[in-house]
């Protein structure tokens, strides 16, 4: 709807009555006009009509074409009247009828409907009877008021006061008219309005039931069904808002659990799904999602990217950040969403993980759940960020993060798995390597026992056939055994204590051997034994001499004799 005032249509419409009321007065000067060159041909007052009538329609047509959007000429109008009233009593030689000239024009003066009009010509009616009555009744000649030959005072105040009373009953009806006007003018106005408003509800309510909650309409205090439409319109908006907020929040978390539901087994799909979808549903340039090493110390923890995403392309990129470092670091300490509306050109590429495009708006969202931060979600775009979709992100960051502690969970408990598999692996080889020890354990036991079996016979057997003899150190017998007795022909008590010269014969090679024997402690060498019949036999003897008793063993090898003599 326009927005003209009512003072502006009430100005519009008396505009209009002035432009009609200027054609009946231009018309009835154009009268007056030519009425006084008709006066003229009665007293031959052709210059007085022509000077004086011209100057009075000149000062009505110069007030109008210099002043149009005034309202001078009403007034100059007015003072017209009058003048011409005064024209035509003196051409008339003070014709007293001619003075209702200027009551006609007090009359067409109201279709002015403008009562100040009329203050000009009370005026000068007022000084030109006061002046010229005056003047004639003085005795000045050709001085024109009245025919009478006098005229008293009373019966001037008389003639002043009916022409006053006139004139003022002009104005009035001139104001009663105006009054009337206006309010017949309000009243149009505002049935108008009122039909227009009808018109203009109708279609605004018509737009509002096809759903077009978008069209405009002006607030005007005096369409109050149209104000009424305009709050059901804003309540309808606020509802469609929440609406829609709703199905955003709704759809984009359903869409997103979805994608963790498919990809709960690879945390890296789950990772690049997630990012993709998030940055294409929120309308964001860039993206990218770091996770939480919590293998490492609480003051070395590392936040590693698991996946990138900008201007609808996956990127390959390896990115580590420091608890504390940058946004995203920040972020991860604080465990509080971060939203820049305002980013330096070259900043994402200092302190995010973004790269080296320089967006307007940057948000960095924290993934918790059970107040434990498990990664960080960045996004960045050349819009802003909504405080829907601000309110979004931190709900999905929270699925997110379940999902992730469930899927590092998941992976923990298989590598526990894989590990104890292993162990068993590793215990079962165990196992079989220790019974094949132990059997190889229990064969070679076997064989030990074997060869002490062997050698326990072969020592028997050595035993058997060795004669053993200790000398002491005068030389003289301290023990013999009874393989060498026997063999000698004696008893073992027979020798113990003898020399064992008894049973050595001395010769040079017994010589030899114990000088050996001296030198180097053990010596081998064939000695002749002496028999108890005499006989005398050569054997094989080893001797060593046994340094804790200073004695010396002699070992004979009975069964290999040499001769016998």
């Amino acid at each position: 709807m326009s927005n003209i005032t009512v003072d502006d249509k009430v100005k519009a419409h008396f505009q209009q009555v002035y432009q009609r009321a200027n054609r009946i007065i231009e018309i009835s000067l154009g009268c007056y006009f030519v009425f006084g060159i008709a006066l003229a041909m009665f007293y031959n007052t052709w210059m007085l009509a022509l000077a004086v009538g011209t100057l009075a329609v000149s000062m009505y047509t110069v007030a109008k074409w210099f002043f149009p959007s005034k309202t001078l000429n009403q007034y100059v109008a007015g003072c017209t009247f009058a003048i011409f009233m005064a024209q035509f009593i003196y051409q008339m030689h003070g014709l007293f009828e001619m003075h209702f000239f200027a009551f006609i024009g007090a009359i067409l003066l109201i279709v002015y409907q403008n009562w100040k009009a009329f203050i000009p010509i009370t005026l000068i009616i007022v000084a030109h009877h006061a002046a010229f009555a005056y003047l004639q009744f003085a005795g000045y000649e050709e001085i024109y008021f009245t025919q009478l030959d006098y005229m008293s005072l009373s019966t001037f105040f008389f003639h002043v006061g009916l022409a006053a009373v006139i004139l003022g009953l002009c104005a009035f009806w001139a104001f009663h008219f105006r009054q009337h006007t206006e309010k017949s003018l309000l009243s149009n106005i505002k049935i108008q309005d009122q039909l227009a408003h009808s018109e203009q509800n109708m279609a605004f309510a018509t737009e509002i039931a096809k759903g077009n909650l978008d069209a405009e309409q002006s607030r005007e205090e005096s369409n109050k069904l149209g104000c009424a439409l305009i709050d059901m319109q804003e309540r309808l908006k606020d509802a469609q808002r929440r609406e829609q907020q709703e199905r955003f929040m709704n759809v984009g978390l359903a869409e997103v659990g979805d994608i963790l539901r498919k990809n709960v087994n690879s945390l890296e799909n789950l990772s690049e799904k997630v990012l993709g979808y998030l940055v294409k549903y929120i309308g964001a340039n860039q993206g990218a999602i770091f996770i939480a090493d919590h293998d490492q110390e609480e003051n070395e923890k590392l936040l590693n990217m698991a996946a990138c995403y900008a201007y609808d392309k996956k990127k390959f990129q390896e990115k580590v950040i420091r608890v504390g470092q940058g946004l995203v670091g920040q972020t991860f300490l604080e465990k509080k969403t971060i939203h820049l509306t305002k980013v330096p050109r070259g900043y994402v590429s200092i302190t995010s993980g973004l790269g080296e495009t320089t967006p307007g708006h940057l948000l960095v969202v924290p993934l918790i759940v059970n107040e434990h931060v498990e990664g960080v979600i960045e996004l960045a775009s050349f819009n802003t960020f909504s405080s829907d979709t601000i309110q979004f992100l931190e709900k999905v960051g929270e699925s997110v993060a379940s999902m992730v502690a469930s899927s590092k969970t998941t992976r923990r408990t298989a590598r526990l798995l894989e590990e104890t598999k292993a162990s068993e692996e590793e215990l079962r080889a165990a196992e079989e390597e220790m019974r094949q020890n132990n059997e190889e354990l229990q064969a070679i036991q076997e064989e030990i026992s074997r060869k002490e079996q062997s050698q326990a016979a072969l020592f028997q057997a050595v035993q058997q056939s060795i004669g053993t003899m200790e000398i002491g150190p005068d030389g003289s017998i301290v023990q013999v055994n009874d393989i060498l007795s026997h063999y000698l022909g004696y008893a073992s008590s027979d020798l113990k204590g003898q020399i064992h010269e008894r049973v050595i014969k001395q010769e040079a090679t017994y010589a030899t051997f114990w000088q050996q024997l001296q030198a180097d402690k053990s010596s081998q060498a064939l000695l002749q034994l002496q028999h108890k019949d005499a006989h005398v036999s050569t054997i094989a003897v080893s001797g060593n001499l046994v340094a804790s008793q200073d004695s010396i063993m002699l070992l004979f090898w009975i069964k290999t004799p040499v001769a016998v003599a």
